[in-house]
């Protein structure tokens, strides 16, 4: 079922349970005020004939039956029924006694004083009147044939008004979902031009406002970053391959040249070596592709615990010295932590190892003493750790580059490795969410600044 079918079915249910809801209430209403007026009339119908034939002496029970006769005020199949406290009956303008009055129905009026009842479309209303000299029961009866009549035309009408309301609102509600979500089949139509090579087309926003404007804003926020994904994904592809060709490249040539003939076994032993650099080369770009692609995952894939900072510190500072022994790590406290919770962060050990390795790595890789400093301090809201060097620096218009896959400093040519190591790095913190901060001076130094939130 389409939602603009289902809008309105929901609002026809709504409103016809509104229509039913007042109509009952008008119904009952109107059959109330019926009732108490058509019992108001035989009330008084019975109050005049006990008068007259009790109080006015004047008034014999064969003339109050023949002036009852010819009242103009007569109910429709009006009777009257007068008797004594003893039950026996005085008056009665027909000569019968119908089977309702029994002494059972008398004594309960003589104790309610005032007893209604309906007996198919009959109004029964039995009193005690109170003469000057005695007491007496009077049952007078009729039927309300007006007043039914209009409560028939009553309950066509409302009938009527019911169906011809649940039809409008049909008819309507069809027509103002249609009209409301018309934006949506709008936005339908056009999400199904987009594809992976348009992604530049974006979604009319409307008036920024209202719901389907805000889902559009929404889509077109998912559109921008799938395609700086796209974009991403194609420039890791291009500069992934043109790297894995360096190395391959050499390789064949390598090869080739040990498939000549009349080479001497120093020659063939001098091919075999660099061709073990290229493939030593090659494993190390591999491994760092998988590792930096492991990095783009679902942070959800990566197991979270609570880890203590300077911990990691000390076990990649002893990491980095035991494989680079002319690797000199200094590492320090900024600030001493009152309390130790202040160093403890959210995070994945081997994540934050990596983290740590690649930025303590640079540092001393690209300093003529290999020395690199770390400081420990933190604030109300972050673990802050800073590692600095005295190396190469990065150039100022490059600063802005260094995190981009496969980029490298033009000043660091010359030093081995592939420009994914900081792309790692940036994309670890990411995850974690950390802020990474660079100062560098050119030929004096690099300071990078890692903020933490600690817990």
């Amino acid at each position: 079922m389409q939602i603009r079918h289902k809008i309105s079915l929901q609002f026809t249910c709504v409103v016809a349970i509104i229509l039913l809801f007042f109509s009952g209430i008008v119904y009952l209403r109107a059959e109330n005020q019926r009732s108490k007026n058509f019992f108001d009339r035989i009330q008084g119908r019975a109050n005049t004939t006990a008068r007259l034939l009790v109080d006015v002496q004047e008034f014999t029970p064969k003339l109050l039956k023949l002036l009852d006769m010819n009242s103009s005020s007569r109910l429709p199949n009006e009777e009257v029924y007068v008797y004594n406290f003893k039950n026996e009956l005085l008056y009665s303008n027909i000569d019968k006694t119908p089977d309702y009055i029994d002494p059972t129905f008398l004594e309960n009026i003589k104790k309610e004083e005032k007893v209604t009842l309906k007996d198919e479309n009959r109004e029964i209303l039995g009193i005690l009147f109170t003469g000057k000299y005695d007491r007496f029961v009077v049952v007078a009866s009729a039927n309300d044939l007006v007043g039914y009549s209009q409560e028939k035309n009553l309950v066509n009408t409302l009938g009527i008004g019911f169906l011809s309301g649940i039809i409008i609102t049909i008819i309507l509600s069809i027509f103002f979902a249609g009209q409301a979500l018309r934006p949506i089949q709008s936005i339908n139509n056009e999400i199904s031009r987009i594809t992976a090579n348009n992604l530049k087309k974006r979604l009319d926003e409307g008036n920024k406002k209202d719901e389907i404007a805000e889902l559009a804003v929404n889509f077109n926020r998912m559109l921008n970053r799938l395609e700086m994904a796209f974009q991403q994904q194609k420039q890791f592809v291009s500069q992934a391959s043109h790297e894995l060709r360096t190395p391959l490249a050499a390789l064949k040539t390598e090869i080739q040249v040990g498939l000549e003939e009349n080479q001497t076994i120093e020659e063939y032993k001098k091919t075999l070596k660099n061709t073990l650099n290229d493939t030593e080369r090659l494993i190390q770009l591999s491994n760092s592709l998988l590792q930096l692609a492991r990095t783009i995952e679902d942070k959800d894939k990566f197991h979270f615990e609570i880890l203590r900072m300077e911990d990691i510190l000390l076990n990649v500072q002893k990491a980095i010295q035991g494989n680079y022994p002319h690797y000199r790590i200094v590492f320090d406290f900024e600030k001493i932590p009152d309390d130790d919770n202040l160093t403890l962060i959210n995070g994945n050990l081997l994540l934050l190892e990596n983290l740590f390795s690649n930025l303590i790595e640079n540092a001393c890789k690209y300093s003529s003493d290999h020395q690199a400093n770390i400081l420990l301090s933190f604030d109300k809201i972050y673990c802050i750790v800073k590692i600095k060097d005295k190396g190469i620096g990065i150039p100022e218009n490059e600063i802005a580059y260094i995190f981009n896959p496969f980029f490298r400093a033009s000043n660091s040519i010359d030093k081995d490795g592939f420009g994914i190591g900081l792309s790692i790095t940036k994309r670890i913190a990411e995850l974690h969410k950390a802020i990474i901060d660079v100062k560098s001076k050119y030929l004096k130094g690099t300071e990078f600044i890692i903020k933490i939130p600690h817990q």
